[in-house]
């Protein structure tokens, strides 16, 4: 079995498991889909003997947030062939793309799942994210005024956008990647530090103990040790940087330090206020 990404010239060879895969899909979106997004988005498969058993599909978006434009891909066409399910492929995909995100230095991923119990095992989960019917007209001045992490409607998303009639509420679940370049828009109301043990079974270097320094604009984690105030695994600190966990809901608060002034801590931390993302591909 080789796990490899297709080169644009192959893109098409994935179609087959696509349109066998998702029967749902009306032929005019999938034509549009192989013509617009799969012209320039990156298609990760596994294949035997030649065959495209397994993939993924990682779409290119840039995010406005809290006013800086920055870059996140969206995972659409998980899928794989039923014949080959429970052998690991997906497990062997999601592993992949999410370490090479990190690698390109991608604060976080999203997707929206077909069943949210498929990807919290990796991580991901539910970002709170507001979608209601009209918001896609709005102005990014006017998406400011209520959202802090939103799609960015520029040039390209122009180009790649396929424009369907339908419009419904997309769940959309969230997963941490590239730590440093999301914390780095998380402030504080005033400057302190915290040291946090954060777990990540997939990607070692959000993995560990650090020493999390806060100002009002932003933040860092540095390598550190000792015991640690809070330990946390990766997909609650996205939920609480997402403004789905609040600071008391938090687990493992650490009886050694004190609960309550880290609880204190934890407060004062600008988690994101709105989120916004109404794609379907």
């Amino acid at each position: 079995m080789e796990i490899r990404y297709l080169d644009r010239k192959e893109h098409e060879r994935s179609r087959a498991l696509y349109e066998e895969v998702f029967v749902e899909d009306e032929q005019a979106f999938v034509d549009a889909y192989y013509q617009i997004k799969a012209a320039d988005n990156q298609i990760l498969v596994a294949e035997e003997d030649g065959q495209i058993v397994s993939m993924l599909h990682r779409n290119p978006y840039t995010f406005c947030f809290r006013g800086e434009t920055v870059p996140a891909d969206y995972l659409v066409a998980v899928a794989t062939k039923v014949s080959y399910r429970h052998r690991g492929l997906m497990r062997a995909l999601l592993t992949k793309a999410l370490q090479d995100m990190e690698e390109q230095e991608l604060p976080f991923t999203f997707l929206m799942p077909a069943d949210e119990a498929i990807y919290t095992p990796f991580d991901f989960r539910l970002m709170g994210n507001d979608d209601e019917e009209g918001l896609a007209a709005l102005s990014r001045e006017e998406l400011s005024e209520d959202y802090e992490l939103f799609t960015e409607k520029d040039a390209a998303y122009e180009r790649r956008h396929i424009p369907w009639t339908e419009w419904e509420s997309t769940p959309m679940m969230f997963r941490l990647v590239f730590l440093p370049g999301f914390v780095s828009r998380i402030g504080a109301q005033e400057p302190f530090t915290l040291l946090i043990q954060i777990e990540d079974r997939i990607l070692s270097e959000n993995n560990g103990i650090f020493l999390w320094k806060f100002t009002e604009e932003g933040s860092r984690l540095l390598p550190s040790e000792g015991e640690p105030e809070l330990s946390v695994s990766i997909a609650d600190l996205g939920s609480f940087l997402c403004g789905m966990l609040g600071a008391g809901e938090l687990p493992r608060l650490s009886s050694a330090g004190n609960p309550e002034a880290v609880l204190e801590k934890l407060e004062k931390i600008r988690v994101l206020d709105g989120i916004y993302i109404n794609e379907t591909v």
